[in-house]
């Protein structure tokens, strides 16, 4: 089975209105990976939610050496072909990337079953309040300087993703655990 850890960045959270400005793919296929990372310069800066620029850290300065999305479109969909995608709150980054393609009359062509991490999250670490990325992150006592860059995210997310695919109950008992102390120290 191909997996592919996706990650994006976007303009804001509406697909059709707003746009993606980083993307990471990486592909897992027999225990090799293809790491496939890039920014995308948008078309329509300003339908931007500024408060979403300001949370992905985009600026001008580092996004003026980006491809624009119909020179990397192609590219995507070839990563992600016949790939199931893995994500954290996988649909959102599923949609958009599934616009971009639909506006670019690009075909695209992964696999229809998706795995989302918040539900394996929900599954697994239920006693945490929220199952943001962040959340399970610090649980992991994982850094999450850099959050909210498409690669970082991508990469932590994996891991995420084989801690939780791979949980026992006795790994569940002592995060349960960790959680509770943590909370009675703070």
């Amino acid at each position: 089975m191909k997996l592919a850890f996706i990650d994006i960045e976007t303009t804001g959270l509406t697909v059709g209105y707003h746009e993606i400005i980083e993307i990471a793919i990486i592909r897992e296929c027999n225990g090799k990976l293809d790491v496939y990372s890039t920014k995308i310069k948008p078309n329509d800066i300003h339908r931007a939610d500024a408060k979403a620029l300001q949370i992905n850290g985009y600026n001008d300065t580092q996004w003026i050496d980006a491809p624009y999305d119909h020179e990397v479109v192609d590219e995507i969909a070839d990563k992600l072909k016949g790939c199931t995608l893995v994500g954290h709150n996988v649909r959102f980054d599923h949609e958009f990337i599934e616009d971009l393609c639909w506006r670019h009359k690009v075909k695209l062509e992964c696999g229809h079953r998706m795995v989302d991490t918040i539900t394996l999250a929900h599954e697994h670490l239920y006693f945490l309040p929220r199952h943001s990325l962040s959340a399970i992150m610090q649980l992991f006592g994982m850094s999450t300087v850099g959050n909210h860059r498409a690669l970082k995210d991508a990469n932590d997310m994996r891991t995420i993703y084989y801690k939780l695919l791979r949980a026992s109950a006795v790994s569940r008992l002592w995060w349960r655990v960790r959680y509770e102390i943590k909370k009675r120290v703070l």
